[in-house]
């Protein structure tokens, strides 16, 4: 093996030995596998920061779990109490993996002014409202305290209605005991944007107060509970387990259940993201082929002279995948070094936009960490490794009398 790394350190520190059909295949062969890296960590930094981002988007509005009465579970409304809801409080707060629940209400009505009206959702909220919505999304204009007259609304509903902060709006609803719908008078007294179109263009914060006005609900009554999860990599088996120690007839349910289609659409970036690293990495196995062919067939004598001295080909092999390795190794550390800075730079300015009516997301999000660059460095090193494995057996093909015959 010592015989093996001398030669091998040898031709790599010796430039010159390249030919001039040797040296732009080895340089096409580099950088391919350069490419195939910087598309390969830019395919996986915005595919999977737009999972994250869309998901935590999705989760900072309504919470991870819900958990609500069996009428409720199939409607978008929860106009069914929890009866029950100081005994569920209770267990919920046991829970070790909660970091937050909030108590809310959904019914749905309509917003009308002296210019329009519109359909919306109102979420009824209190005082243990998760505050970190507002910050996730960027609003400054957070009230701390929330009477029941006020409401906060979308920028976007906002816009179509003509409203600013300070306009006192009529919210009319349906009522199960009259045939005229109820109406509540409050006041705009902030704005927000989620930069999903459903919630911007339907949904409205306010007092949970109103909800039980209109129907009549007891203090203690809540349509839902909406909880927050430190760790929430497995939802429907800790939506489960929740399931079994709620001492009451209830239906929990993830967020996943809850918005099936757009957790089923960035579910297909992880397809996505398989072929491109897959094609990828073909791609430059193929090159890094060529490159240690023509490498071989340019050493031809250096094969006959170290036979003809006694050198196994085992041996003669892995001097030319030590090659191999150096050569993808080189186009690593370039891949690497153009594809996370591309990244990084993405990270820090935001400048590649994209339409938040398609993708819920103003700008391409970035999300990388060390066990994923290691991980992937990894994966396309062995590979790369193992397809070169089939052309050093070449070598065993090379007569070593009719290598010497060769002219250098």
């Amino acid at each position: 093996m010592r015989f093996t790394w001398f030669i091998a350190r040898r031709i790599i520190g010796q430039r010159s030995h390249r030919s001039n059909v040797s040296g732009p295949i080895i340089t096409i062969g580099i950088i391919a596998i350069a490419l195939g890296v910087i598309t390969m960590l830019i395919a996986l930094g915005t595919g999977v920061g737009l999972q994250h981002k869309i998901g935590q988007k999705a989760a900072a509005f309504s919470g991870h779990i819900r958990v609500t009465t069996l009428e409720n579970s199939q409607r978008q409304e929860t106009l069914r109490p929890l009866e029950n809801a100081t005994e569920i409080r209770a267990t919920l707060h046991q829970q070790s993996n909660i970091s937050a629940v909030q108590t809310v209400a959904y019914i749905q009505g309509v917003i009308l002014n002296q210019n329009a009206f519109d359909g919306i959702v109102f979420k009824g909220i209190d005082e243990s409202f998760n505050a970190e919505f507002f910050t996730f999304f960027g609003n400054t204009d957070y009230v701390t305290s929330l009477s029941k007259q006020d409401i906060w609304i979308s920028s976007e509903l906002a816009k179509k209605l003509d409203l600013q902060v300070g306009d006192r709006v009529s919210l009319y609803f349906a009522s199960e005991e009259t045939a005229l719908p109820k109406r509540r008078s409050c006041t705009v007294v902030g704005l927000f944007t989620t930069g999903f179109s459903d919630y911007d263009k339907t949904y409205v914060l306010g007092h949970l107060d109103v909800v039980r006005s209109l129907y009549g609900w007891e203090k203690n009554q809540v349509g839902a509970f909406e909880l927050f999860l430190d760790d929430y990599s497995d939802l429907p088996a800790q939506s489960d387990m929740l399931y079994d120690s709620i001492d009451a007839l209830v239906d929990v349910q993830h967020i996943e259940e809850r918005f099936p289609e757009i957790f089923n659409w960035i579910r297909l970036f992880d397809t996505n993201i398989s072929l491109i690293i897959i094609i990828m990495i073909i791609v430059g196995g193929v090159n890094m082929i060529t490159a240690l062919l023509v490498l071989i067939l340019e050493q031809t004598q250096l094969i006959g002279i170290t036979r003809v001295l006694g050198a196994r080909v085992r041996s003669l092999q892995q001097l030319f995948l030590i090659q191999g390795a150096y050569l993808i190794g080189v186009g690593l550390f370039w891949g690497n070094l153009i594809g996370l800075g591309l990244l990084f730079i993405q990270k820090q300015t935001g400048i590649i936009s994209l339409d938040s009516e398609t993708y819920y997301v103003k700008q391409v999000p970035v999300y990388m960490d060390i066990t994923t660059v290691l991980w992937l460095n990894g994966l396309t090193l062995l590979i790369c490794l193992v397809l070169l494995v089939l052309p050093s057996f070449i070598i065993s093909r090379i007569p070593p009398t009719q290598a010497l015959k060769i002219n250098p």
